[in-house]
């Protein structure tokens, strides 16, 4: 997305919305309906701003329902072997909508683990990239990439963004 996005109040409550959603569904430990805010032909891809901007590789991406049910699998194991809390905070949504009837958003993600120790602790941050599209469901994510701000993997990538 451009750094400058003029968006309608309604979109922008929309695709508001959907992320607000979206936060819920990782903060609430619920990774099988994490999957249903995706198509099934649906992109999840998670990589560094260095290398995305200059090289355009990605840290891992999951295409398809197969794919994402195979997060959302390990990510259910991996919630019962280490029980850590999280708080997803998004804002600076910002979308447009293309003449092919989709919706290009973005937005700013922050990220805070709570660990067995309680303490709260800030994890990583970085931005939304998405193409959306509107389902009888409601909107759903085509694609879903997320860029990281540091150069290097969190200490643990076993969340999900």
């Amino acid at each position: 997305m451009s750094t400058v996005v003029m968006t309608s109040p309604g979109l922008r409550s929309e695709v508001e919305d959907h992320y607000v959603s979206y936060a819920l569904t990782m903060d609430d430990k619920r990774p099988n309906e994490w999957v249903d805010l995706f198509l099934d032909t649906g992109l999840y891809a998670v990589g560094s701003h260095n290398n995305v901007s200059t090289t355009g590789m990605w840290w891992y991406t999951d295409r398809g329902l197969g794919a994402l049910k195979e997060r959302a699998a390990y990510m259910n194991g991996y919630l019962r072997h280490n029980p850590t809390r999280t708080l997803h905070t998004v804002t600076n949504v910002r979308a447009a909508e293309t003449d092919d009837g989709r919706i290009k958003a973005g937005a700013y993600m922050v990220l805070y683990v709570t660990d067995r120790t309680e303490l709260s602790r800030f994890h990583v941050c970085g931005r939304y990239d998405d193409i959306l599209v509107r389902t009888d469901a409601g909107l759903r994510f085509v694609e879903h990439r997320v860029v990281i701000d540091a150069e290097t993997l969190p200490a643990n990538m076993g969340v999900l963004l």
